[in-house]
Formats: C-alpha cells, sequence, structure tokens
C-alpha cells in the first residue's frame, strides 16, 4: 500500500490526472490548495505585488496557483499505472515544470469516526 502525493503546478491537467484515477479504479484522492516556497518567500519578504505587478511577466510561471492531490493507492500495480499513465499525460506539455510526483509507504489506515454509545 503507498500514497501517492502528486503536486500539479499546472492546474489545465487536473481533470486529465483525475480522469486516469477513475480509469484505473482509485477510489478516492485529497485535493489541497497548496503554494511553493518561492511564492511564500516573494510573500514573506513583502514582494508579493511582485507576483503581479508590472514584473510579473518576467517571473516563472511556475510562481502560479498549484495543488496537491493524495491518493492511498493499495496495490503497487496500480500505482505503476497510475505514475506511467501520469506520465505519459504529462509528456505532451511544453512547459518546463508542470510538477512532481512521488510515493510514500503506507503501513496502517486508522478510520475515524464517532463512537457509538
Amino acid at each position: 500500500m503507498e500514497v501517492l502525493f502528486i503536486v500539479l503546478n499546472d492546474l489545465s491537467y487536473m481533470g486529465d490526472i483525475l480522469k486516469v484515477f477513475v480509469e484505473e479504479k482509485v477510489r478516492g484522492a485529497t485535493i489541497l490548495e497548496s503554494e511553493g516556497m518561492a511564492k511564500a518567500v516573494l510573500k514573506n519578504e513583502g514582494l508579493g505585488m511582485l507576483l503581479t505587478g508590472p514584473f510579473a511577466s518576467s517571473l516563472p510561471k511556475s510562481i502560479g496557483e498549484s495543488k496537491t492531490l493524495f491518493t492511498v493507492i493499495p496495490d503497487a500495480q496500480t500505482v505503476t499505472r497510475v505514475v506511467n499513465a501520469i506520465q505519459h499525460l504529462l509528456s505532451t506539455s511544453k512547459k518546463d515544470t508542470i510538477g512532481f510526483m512521488f510515493t510514500l509507504p503506507v503501513t496502517g489506515i486508522y478510520p475515524l469516526k464517532k463512537r457509538n454509545k
């Protein structure tokens, strides 16, 4: 069992990635709004106006919005199929930085729910 994380900087691929999940019978994922370090540093240093001001066009496009998806996949074969399908999907992009993926092993899942009295 592994958790697959995808940090996606090019949000135009979001729908296609979710379609891969559905086709590969990945039954659930969590999608978080996320922010890269470069954008956070610019905001923290009081330079956030560079992200929208006259210098915005000179900054790398990857400093925009991003999302982080994660999903637990029970078997290694499905992980391999999903990763390969997403890599194939993103290989057509002309952008230098689309995002990145990584997996971590999952040793247990513990559902949280209300106790019955």
